[in-house]
């Protein structure tokens, strides 16, 4: 049976991270898929690289990346998507991870391997356990470490500090754009999108240039109620 999985099992692997800054690094993931892809005889395909994606709050086929991996691997004919561990696909919790894993194999015909135990033991009763194991605990985490930041959270709010980003005030010809994408019945999201890509946001390769710039919907919808709204339009336009 591991000569037949040596000669059938082709994998692309899926590297997730929350965050792409605080020294989060989903190369580090490789550094563990690669050996144990060697172990196990299993040829790999070119990575997707997932950054500034939670695990705790989008399941893996909300996320564009994930997705991408699976076409990718379905284009390719590989058998497998591989990752690094249970947290990198979710951290919502054992029937949520069960669920996702079936829907992978209905929906791209793909196996989820995980690269923290051997080929053997996937599909195994061993190994069902030990991923709803891991599943719990990494679900566990998540609620342990929220009801920690809250409660920090609190203690310095009750202290006076202050949360949030940092403002991102929008000029007048901004304030602008948006009065005219309102007057013409547009979303604020689709204003939202209007004054980053104004901003060249989209241009940016790096992703902390671009968060810098990029403004959210919530974001402009404060700043153009509090500039007057669609009733300023041409002050903005003048000014």
């Amino acid at each position: 049976m591991r000569m037949e999985a040596r000669t059938t099992v082709t994998a692309v692997p899926y590297c997730r991270t929350s965050t792409d800054d605080k020294g989060q690094d989903p190369a580090r993931q490789l550094e563990v898929i690669g050996p144990w892809a060697e172990r196990e005889g299993v040829p790999l395909l070119d990575p997707v690289i997932d950054e500034g994606t939670s695990a705790s709050k989008t399941d893996p086929f909300e996320r564009k990346a994930f997705v991408r991996a699976c076409e990718q691997a379905k284009s390719a004919g590989a058998s497998a998507i591989v990752v690094e561990c249970s947290d990198r696909f979710s951290r919502q919790g054992s029937k949520l991870d069960a669920w996702a894993e079936v829907e992978l194999e209905r929906r791209y015909g793909l196996r989820l391997l995980r690269a923290d135990k051997g080929l053997e033991q996937h599909g195994s009763m061993v190994g069902a356990v030990t991923d709803a194991l891991h599943a719990e605990g990494a679900a566990a985490w998540v609620r342990a470490h929220a009801s920690k930041v809250r409660s920090g959270m609190a203690r310095k709010r009750a202290e006076g500090a202050r949360f949030g980003r940092p403002a991102k005030p929008l000029s007048a010809t901004e304030l602008a754009l948006v009065a005219q994408l309102r007057a013409e019945g547009k979303g604020w999201r689709r204003c939202a999108l209007a004054v980053s890509e104004a901003r060249g946001a989209f241009r940016l390769a790096d992703p902390e240039r671009r968060r810098k710039v990029t403004v959210s919907y919530s974001h402009v919808r404060r700043q153009f109620e509090a500039a007057g709204g669609v009733s300023k339009v041409e002050v903005f336009q003048k000014s």
